[in-house]
């Protein structure tokens, strides 16, 4: 008891000197007393500390780490950052990290000081947004003129509605022509596959925010709070209400969850057509030449194009066909509201506002925020890690490590390797005058303010047709994880993840920037030359480049992978036996080569730099043991037990847990550096690798 009140004392202590370890350092600054030195052996000191409570806090020491690893590095993550049915149904260390950016955001959007007009607007966008109320009169008048420009909704009209003035197909043209928004079908402008140096239009499902759960019960929240939005935003009735609700989540359903396409890379999911094929295959259902002429305008109607999943877009256009006009028409018109609405209760508006000002600005509020902490020497960090990773990598494509692949498959490998660059995603060479500089913000005007920055989006886009070939960028996706781009052949580290001190640091070991820093890099390398990326060449083009030995020695390893993680399960149901394990095979190729770099790392220090990889603070770990716990701390989290079974079938990523099981169980340095029995279940007889 008494060990459990010293344990609870100094978290509690030790939690309190994170939050204030600015103010604990000792100023430097004879003119300012609140200018901070983190750079003082005091600061490094107490930052050391918290570091070392931070990782205690989450293991559970109770486990054995030989029986399983993740338990014992995350055990009591769940405590600490519970996952809630009507909150936050995950936490993860990523959604921790995008919090921080986000205060940092907050702050500067808050501040007084602003001083360019670009950061003014960022602020009275975020004002605006900060007035918004969901019984504010002017706000709902607002949303009723957005709807009303493409006509009624007849849950609202009734007998009044008039059927014959609305096609659902023309009004989805013409509400992406002008803001973009992508309603059932979805038309994208990006780098030809084949050939990246054209652009090419693509027809493909608009990408869905909130994908319906799979859980009866959660289907019934999603429909009661479906319901509440109608009868607060424009005014149906309670009765009126539940049966719109019921209508809109039933064909949301319809459309987005039966049978897809099981293509499990781009190219298989990809059909190229011409405009002429298009239109006599989907004749009986819309005239594609018009609905493109509306999108695009007259004069851009393409020729050809691709079709990514053709399943999809049979089965969509024969559910709107056998759908009541009444029907379509309240799902087309609420859909477009979606982007308008309050999505939060009775919660933090100043942490939504700072989220829908990231979303429609994302690289200016990245640029902006980073400017504010940037640091050349941890960028220099970066690359330096980047470049031993893939050196590491090109000696083993040289070796005798890969010898399954054939040597001229090698060769190739390695001129797309060398080809393969970093960057991080600062947008320094961004123009954001001819971004935003024309937008409009009204400090008093949040509806309209959206509007304005969806047309000017959705003008860049169709523009893009006339501009040099360049792929999409999901800005909101990228500010927080790392990402291999296939058709660049490029790995883009997002700003946020370069926060001091979040990850590694300069008065953390070694052991955790390697851990982290250099296994998201090799992770992302990996995707270069899994069962996608290997089809790619070094310019990002589709030109399979693998001999025929090479593939089948590939796939046979392959098999290994589905085999292994098949046998996991995850809330009540068996991770899926697919073919595609291109995110296992990243993640194992990639811990085992951040490891090597930092063995190589640790082998070249003198013994008294060894002896400071030590934590110490509790943490009797040496730097390699520390290496693997960094790795698995990296991949703590809790979802929400009803979610578990749609994460095991929507996600392409193992579950978290099978994340850091499956991959250090078949790493035999991690069973060596934990001492584990041959009989220890995370040191199996057999093991899986690629890479």
């Amino acid at each position: 008891i008494k060990r459990g009140i010293m344990t609870r004392r100094l978290l509690w202590l030790l939690s309190l000197v994170v939050a204030t370890a600015p103010v604990l350092a000792l100023p430097t600054d004879p003119e300012n007393v609140f200018a901070d030195d983190l750079t003082s052996d005091y600061a490094k000191r107490v930052i050391h500390a918290a570091k070392a409570a931070d990782i205690r806090a989450l293991m559970n020491s109770k486990m054995a780490p030989c029986d399983d690893f993740y338990a014992y590095a995350c055990g009591n993550w769940h405590r600490h950052n519970p996952a809630q049915l009507l909150n936050n149904i995950m936490t993860d260390t990523f959604q921790m990290v995008a919090k921080g950016f986000d205060r940092r955001l907050q702050r500067l959007l808050r501040s007084p000081a602003l001083q360019t007009e670009l950061e003014k607007k960022l602020q009275r966008f975020y004002l605006s947004c900060s007035m918004v109320h969901r019984n504010d009169v002017m706000y709902k008048l607002a949303l009723e003129n957005v709807y009303r420009e493409f006509g009624e909704l007849p849950a609202l009209a009734g007998d009044r509605w008039n059927s014959t003035d609305f096609s659902w197909w023309r009004t989805v043209a013409r509400i992406q022509h002008k803001y973009g928004k992508q309603i059932v079908l979805g038309v994208d402008i990006m780098h030809d596959i084949r050939n990246t140096s054209i652009n090419r239009v693509y027809l493909s499902a608009p990408e869905r925010k909130n994908m319906q759960s799979g859980s009866g019960f959660l289907n019934l929240l999603e429909q009661v709070g479906t319901s509440k939005d109608l009868q607060d935003y424009i005014g149906l009735s309670p009765k009126q209400a539940e049966i719109t609700s019921v209508e809109l989540h039933y064909l949301e359903r319809e459309l987005y969850e039966g049978g897809n396409s099981q293509a499990e890379t781009l190219q298989e999911a990809l059909s190229l057509y011409t405009m002429a094929e298009l239109e006599e295959k989907y004749r009986s259902f819309l005239n594609f030449t018009e609905f493109f002429a509306i999108v695009l305008g007259e004069d851009n109607v393409p020729e050809s194009l691709y079709v990514n999943d053709d399943m999809y877009l049979s089965r969509a256009l024969l559910t709107m066909k056998m759908t009541p006009l009444a029907n379509q028409a309240n799902y087309v018109l609420w859909d477009l509201l979606q982007e308008y609405l309050l999505d939060i209760e009775d919660g933090d508006l100043s942490k939504w506002c700072t989220g829908q000002t990231k979303k429609y600005f994302g690289q200016l509020t990245d640029h902006l925020v980073y400017k504010r902490y940037r640091s050349l020497e941890a960028e220099a960090e970066v690359h330096a890690v980047w470049d031993q990773i893939r050196g590491i990598f090109r000696q083993h494509l040289m070796g005798d490590k890969l010898d399954w692949m054939a040597n001229a498959t090698r060769r190739v490998a390695i001129e797309k390797l060398d080809s393969m660059q970093l960057h991080i995603n600062s947008y320094d060479s961004e123009n954001f005058d001819e971004l935003f500089g024309t937008t409009e913000i009204d400090r008093l005007n949040y509806v309209s303010n959206v509007q304005q920055l969806l047309m000017a989006k959705a003008q860049r886009s169709v523009a893009r047709l006339k501009l040099p070939a360049r792929s999409l960028e999901v800005t909101e996706i990228l500010s927080y994880t790392p990402a291999y781009n296939i058709q660049e052949n490029n790995i883009t580290i997002p700003v946020a993840l370069l926060q001091p001190r979040y990850f590694w640091g300069g008065q953390y070991p070694e052991a955790l920037k390697y851990a982290t820093l250099g296994y998201l890099l090799a992770h992302e390398m990996i995707h270069g030359f899994d069962e996608e990326g290997r089809n790619y060449d070094a310019s990002g083009n589709l030109a399979p480049w693998w001999d025929i030995k090479s593939s089948y020695e590939f796939r046979e390893r392959r098999k290994c992978f589905q085999a292994q993680y098949h046998q996991y399960r995850y809330g009540g149901s068996m991770l899926p036996e697919s073919s595609d394990q291109s995110e296992n095979i990243a993640d194992n190729g990639g811990v085992r080569l951040a490891y090597i770099a930092y063995d190589r790392w640790f082998e070249q220090q003198t013994e008294e730099r060894r002896q400071r990889e030590v934590m110490g603070e509790g943490l009797d770990l040496n730097g390699r043991q520390l290496f693997f716990l960094g790795f698995a701390q990296l991949w703590c989290d809790d979802v929400q037990t009803l979610f578990k079974s749609k994460v095991v079938h929507l996600d392409t990523h193992a579950p978290s847990m099978y994340r850091v099981i499956g991959s250090l169980s078949n790493f035999q340095e991690f069973s060596w550096v934990y001492n584990c029995s041959q009989r220890a279940p995370m040191d199996p007889e057999y093991k899986c690798a690629i890479y």
